[in-house]
């Protein structure tokens, strides 16, 4: 029997009328309270509307401010489902774009990294770049993630491996709470290129710095057109 109250209980508030939900949020006991506030929370983007209703009609304090911590989070929710990216690596994902499509070059790119999770974290950052062209791969020590540039048809080759002094600026972390986003640039430059498509995306190493990464995490691809 007691395991079937907290079934019951979730399927009493299902049925719940928003309105009493609402009302609920006022109520003197804090588990009614914290219930029908995550019960409003779980039915998502239906209910918005209403609850901006509620909050503009409602003149309780506690009311208010509820209502306004669930609308926050209906817009975190809606940030993280909309974000770009490859894959997600521990609660982030990466997004890349670049200021231009065409041309000569450079090509400026942007990073931004999402906190996706539920819970707020800390980012460990990003200071130096590795570079991989179709004919060149430029490492340095210590580096925290790689632009990889391919050519969008054909095989690149075989590519030679160089080290190179370490350019770039000191890692710094970034605390991010669910939706957060911390922004990253870098320039390619196009001279050692040869006309043609390309696809570009960027690579972060975070088996490296995030505790329990079992891969890296990986950009979305964008395309460039070089020409000189």
């Amino acid at each position: 029997m007691t395991s079937a109250l907290p079934l019951l209980a979730a399927l009493v508030l299902d049925w719940s009328d928003p309105r009493e939900l609402v009302r609920d949020l006022a109520d003197d006991a804090i588990r009614v309270r914290e219930r029908a506030a995550f019960e409003l929370h779980r039915r998502g983007e239906t209910l918005r509307p209403f609850l901006v209703d509620a909050l503009d009609a409602s003149v309780d304090p506690e009311v208010r401010a509820r209502l306004s911590t669930i609308l926050a989070r209906l817009d975190t929710d809606e940030r993280i489902r909309w974000f770009g990216g490859y894959n997600r690596v521990c609660g982030l994902a990466a997004q890349l774009r670049t200021d231009r499509w065409y041309g000569s070059g450079p090509f400026r790119l942007t990073i931004d990294i999402m906190n996706v999770g539920s819970k707020d974290q800390i980012f460990p950052g990003i200071g130096y770049w590795d570079l991989e062209t179709p004919d060149q791969e430029w490492r340095s020590t210590g580096s925290d993630a790689k632009i990889v540039v391919r050519k969008f048809i054909g095989s690149s080759g075989l590519r030679r491996s160089s080290w190179r002094p370490v350019d770039g600026a000191p890692r710094r972390s970034a605390y991010l709470r669910p939706g957060d986003v911390v922004r990253y640039e870098s320039v390619v430059d196009t001279k050692p290129l040869a006309d043609g498509d390309y696809q570009i995306h960027v690579e972060y190493f975070a088996p490296d710095h995030v505790p329990g990464a079992e891969e890296r995490l990986r950009t979305n691809t964008v395309r460039v057109t070089v020409r000189k």
